[in-house]
């Protein structure tokens, strides 16, 4: 593992990665950096092997950042665009809002904490897998791979508490918000049979969080059976460097990674943390190895995209389906009582379009002129879950 200023990392950067070209909506990626051959010693394999193949590439030639390095590489993996389209702000999966407008936003640098009151005073660096669960070691520390940058008062009010779905809401300090400015949530539900506290971001962010906790179990494969008494870490973990997780959490995360498929965000941030630190997660890359590495836990059971609000087919239609060289039209029986995202989704969970339903709206035109023959998803975001419709184009 090598050492080199992060500030020359990103210089070196701007002249080494490919330039990120401009693509219609329709179109799933823009260029990747990932090079050919990558992850070819994994070819063929599952389970366990497979696991250990993905920890040997990933942990092979990987710079070590310090924690402090953090703060430079944000402005290159993490920025999007404000609302009004004006300048690039920090991407807070804790206080975007996709639908709506944003409680607030952060610029780079000058809203970095720093000390905080409440939500929206400054950015922190969250680590979606605890310090404490690693006694605060490097390199896990500053792994950009799971370390997102995010609200300081959310990144205080999830402190080391697992991710999990909320239906009670926990009390909390006056001077916290829960559920938070976006949606997140700290509190109890029931989460395949655990009980504890959680903390629970907002759907358009779950597969996110999930796979980044994920790729520690790869990422960590020859320790991560010894953080079990580490903190609450036990919450979660069950000492085997295979499973790795409790059942409880497992099962989670899988659920999390179906449902909210691999973003252009992600793989853009992939990417780029591979021109700074060297290696990727390979469930960003290849999001079907999640259920191939384990699948031999017994523990999951594939659905593609879950339905999970189980809406009767009527109220939700999609027509003409199939469609056939024009644009397709979505029609609700009743609206929904909050802006919810549509989009529209390969067989593979990529996202080609994406548009949001205002409220109170009940008819949308989705474009499916430009799409190849085959079959696509429909998938509506909610607060209260999804729902998924499919689209048959010929």
């Amino acid at each position: 593992m090598t050492r080199i200023p992060v500030f020359l990392l990103l210089i070196f950067s701007s002249f080494s990665t490919l330039a990120q070209v401009q693509v219609p909506e329709s179109t799933s990626r823009t260029t990747s950096n990932l090079p050919a051959g990558y992850y070819s010693t994994a070819a063929g394999l599952s389970c366990s092997n497979l696991k250990s193949a993905l920890f040997t590439i990933i942990s092979a030639n990987t710079t070590e950042l310090l924690y402090s390095e953090l703060w430079a590489t944000y402005p290159r993996t993490d920025k999007r665009r404000n609302d009004s389209n004006t300048e690039d702000v920090v991407w807070d999966m804790y206080s975007d809002n996709p639908t709506g407008p944003d409680p607030y936003v952060y610029r780079f640098v000058v809203n970095q904490c720093g000390n905080y009151n409440r939500e929206g005073d400054c950015y922190n660096r969250e680590h979606t897998f605890p310090q404490s669960w690693f006694n605060d070691a490097l390199p896990m520390r500053s792994d950009m791979n799971h370390i997102f940058p995010t609200d300081g008062a959310v990144n205080g009010l999830r402190g080391n508490f697992p991710f999990g779905e909320v239906s009670t809401l926990s009390s909390v300090s006056s001077n916290q918000f829960n559920p938070t400015l976006n949606g997140g949530k700290l509190g109890t539900g029931s989460n395949f049979g655990y009980n504890g506290v959680v903390f629970e971001p907002i759907n358009a962010y779950k597969g996110d969080l999930a796979r980044a906790i994920l790729y520690m179990a790869v990422r960590y494969e020859s320790q991560i059976a010894g953080w079990r008494t580490n903190g609450n870490a036990d919450n979660v973990l069950d000492g085997s460097s295979y499973q790795v997780f409790d059942p409880w959490h497992l099962r989670l995360l899988f659920k999390w990674h179906e449902q909210d498929p691999v973003s252009q965000k992600e793989r853009d941030r992939n990417d780029s943390v591979f021109v700074i630190q060297g290696n990727r997660n390979p469930f960003i890359d290849h999001p079907e190895w999640v259920f191939e590495v384990w699948r031999c836990t017994g523990l999951l059971s594939p659905t593609g995209l879950n339905d999970v609000l189980n809406l009767p087919v009527s109220a939700v239609r999609l027509y003409p389906n199939p469609v056939y060289r024009t644009d397709v039209q979505l029609e609700l029986a009743t609206p929904f009582n909050e802006s919810v995202m549509a989009q529209v989704l390969d067989i593979n969970g990529r996202v080609l379009h994406q548009q949001v339903i205002p409220r109170g709206q009940t008819r949308l035109q989705l474009p499916a002129a430009g799409l190849n023959p085959g079959l696509y998803l429909l998938k509506i975001n909610t607060a209260r879950g999804i729902v998924v419709r499919k689209l048959q184009v010929n």
